[in-house]
């Protein structure tokens, strides 16, 4: 089956067709793989062990059929965290097994520091059977932000953000009214609204813990998220209202 891609990028085992390596990932990618002989297979051609904990990253390429994270297999090896990847024309897949927490905050320092164009990654998952969907929610994290304009993003499989850049082109359009009833306002207002909005949802609603790690007074968060209520004409007590800035500024987080 043609997938449109350029030869692979993965090491394989010495002696096995690259044509066969190619195959097997290619089943894992779209989820062709049934029975757990062929995923004992899978892992056997790929060098990595038959259960996880794994993830899937997708790299954006920087050009047409260029590895975004060239020579990222060896380096993870280094770190005890082995890996298989593949290349497509505008993007690098890799899958990443590691065994403990450590490897795991090391592989995504590694990325981290390795990256020059978006990655996104997936969540955690254990099977090799559900490649194909940590595939997908690698992609939907590479559609978005990352935090503090960080490269790397990891899916964090809650509601709202998978929402939000599950369709871009959907979500920017749906939100822009709200976002666009801040444009008056100079950029750095605009971004401590945003950021008062965010803290205080994170925290619950509580003006005293949103003042205190904003460094204000509760009276100036009650003030800020008045001034939110004022532009976008929405109540934040009243939950439908409440539901739509969550989303909103959720979108403008990830995406804009």
């Amino acid at each position: 089956m043609d997938n449109g891609r350029t030869p692979s990028q993965i090491s394989t085992t010495a002696g096995e067709p690259a044509r066969r390596t190619d195959q097997v990932i290619d089943d894992l990618l779209y989820g062709r793989l049934f029975d757990q002989w062929s995923v004992c297979e899978a892992a056997d051609y790929l060098r990595l062990p038959s259960t996880g904990p794994f993830v899937v990253v997708a790299a954006q390429a920087p050009e047409l059929g260029v590895a975004a994270l060239p020579e990222i297999e060896p380096k993870l090896r280094s770190l005890d965290a082995f890996s298989a990847w593949w290349l497509l024309p505008e993007q690098q897949i890799g899958m990443v097994s590691f065994r403990t927490e450590t490897q795991w905050t090391n592989t995504l320092a590694l990325l981290s520091r390795t990256a020059t164009t978006r990655v996104g990654v997936s969540s955690r998952f254990d099977d090799l059977r559900d490649t194909a969907q940590a595939l997908r929610y690698a992609r939907i994290a590479l559609r978005g932000r990352g935090e503090s304009g960080e490269l790397v993003s990891v899916f964090d499989s809650s509601i709202l953000g998978s929402a939000a850049v599950s369709a871009p082109e959907v979500t920017t359009k749906l939100v822009a009214p709200l976002i666009d009833s801040f444009d008056e306002l100079a950029e750095d207002e605009r971004q401590v609204l945003f950021e008062t909005f965010r803290v205080w949802v994170q925290h619950d609603g509580s003006l005293r813990t949103t003042g205190e790690l904003l460094f204000c007074h509760p009276n100036t968060v009650r003030y800020r998220l008045h001034r939110i209520e004022e532009r976008t004409g929405r109540s934040l007590s009243r939950p439908r209202d409440l539901a739509e800035l969550c989303f909103a500024f959720e979108v403008q987080r990830r995406l804009l």
